[in-house]
């Protein structure tokens, strides 16, 4: 009885080995593609680039895979449109074994949402390019105030990537605001206060003061003691108290 039922499982695997050797083995230009897969790698949360926005640039580009011969899908070209695309930043297309159109999206990585006083509103990525807002909603911190796209890249990228990589600044800082005078200011979600920074200069040491302070002072004497804590001053943080002014 057991013999029976491992001559039976050999033959089982002998005749999937043939099929998938003549399933596989048959020449491309005759395979037709059975299925799209969509692969996005996106590490935000509720990404916006989906599986249903790939399959829109698909439609509005009439690229129509399912059903078509592999051979005339024109993969290169479906990587152009996809690249085309300002919300995406790579895409490879390939075709598999199984006869499927697979595509691997990676999207772009905003990390600040601009909102400049001219009324220009758009996104700005890691590399310093910028994204339009349309209907898309990500939660950022937002930059405002008296600004340009060319000193948001210069002055507000490296600044924006480094709350939006660190935990706590990035749970912290909500709004980076750009004074008429050029000078940056900071408000925060927890505490009362305004803290300026000046210039982006030096951004990360005065950060790191700020949290010392942060840790060592207003642990104690509490979050709204003062309404500014000023970093501009060199190796000083300056606090506001209604009209009093400390330094530390």
């Amino acid at each position: 009885m057991k013999i029976a039922i491992k001559v039976i499982l050999l033959l089982l695997v002998a005749g999937y080995l043939v099929f998938a050797i003549v399933r596989f083995s048959q020449r491309t230009e005759d395979r037709v593609c059975e299925a799209v897969d969509i692969q996005i790698t996106d590490s935000l949360e509720g990404g916006f680039v989906t599986t249903d926005y790939i399959h829109n640039i698909l439609t509005k580009n009439k690229v129509f895979a399912e059903g078509q011969k592999l051979s005339n899908i024109d993969i290169q070209g479906l990587e152009d449109i996809l690249k085309k695309d300002p919300y995406i930043d790579s895409a490879r297309c390939y075709c598999s074994a199984a006869s499927h159109l697979c595509i691997q999206i990676i999207p772009q990585r905003p990390i600040l949402h601009v909102i400049q006083d001219n009324g220009n509103n758009y996104y700005l990525d890691g590399s310093g390019a910028t994204m339009p807002v349309d209907n898309m909603n990500i939660d950022l911190c937002v930059a405002t105030g008296n600004i340009t796209k060319e000193y948001a890249k210069k002055n507000l990228m490296e600044l924006a990537k480094f709350i939006y990589e660190d935990d706590f600044w990035d749970k912290q800082i909500e709004q980076i605001h750009v004074t008429s005078n050029r000078e940056i200011e900071l408000y925060p979600r927890v505490g009362e206060h305004i803290i300026v920074l000046g210039t982006a200069e030096n951004f990360r040491k005065k950060l790191d003061n700020l949290m010392v302070f942060y840790k060592n002072g207003l642990s104690k004497t509490g979050w709204n003691k003062y309404s500014i804590i000023n970093l501009s001053y060199n190796g000083q943080i300056v606090c506001t108290k209604k009209n009093n002014t400390k330094k530390i």
